[in-house]
């Protein structure tokens, strides 16, 4: 097993607490909604810290038939928009992966904008880390979800006002 970590920082143009009540707050409600062919359903049990969080794939997704993500909140701040989650089933886990915990924090760089800090990390199930072409995927798709909220979100500016 080898463990390690990627970062990345992206800049975004709604304010970190639009953006955070969108990503954070109700994903259940708004990735289904804003992208159906990768998850045709989404549900969170419970509140805040220890909540579970359950994405089920849609076919775009490239996972198998059925698939799911299950994650448990272990940090959910308001007041630092900090967020993290470890997933606890599905997804990757058992595939490539042994653990997989995402970390954000959304800080604000304007009115408007934030900088989203993205951090995972991962323990693999072999004895290699994760080539660029495996890592891709999973960071893009963090990415793709917050950018098609900011997207939703620049369409409705009266959402989350």
């Amino acid at each position: 097993m080898v463990s390690s970590s990627c970062t990345d920082e992206v800049t975004f143009n709604v304010s970190a607490s639009k953006l955070w009540k969108g990503a954070v707050c109700e994903p259940h409600i708004l990735y289904p909604k804003l992208l159906p062919d990768f998850f045709s359903k989404a549900e969170r049990i419970g509140e805040g810290v220890g909540a579970i969080n359950i994405f089920y794939f849609a076919p775009a997704a490239n996972m198998p038939l059925g698939s799911l993500n299950k994650n448990k909140i272990e940090v959910f701040d308001d007041a630092t928009y900090t967020f993290k989650n470890t997933a606890i089933e599905g997804g990757l886990i058992g595939v490539l992966l042994k653990s997989l915990t995402y970390e954000s924090v959304f800080v604000a760089s304007g009115a408007d904008s934030c900088i989203a800090k993205i951090k995972m990390e991962y323990e693999t199930l072999g004895d290699k880390d994760l080539t660029e072409e495996e890592l891709k995927p999973i960071r893009d798709g963090s990415i793709g979800v917050l950018k098609a909220v900011e997207g939703y979100l620049l369409a409705n500016p009266d959402v989350y006002a």
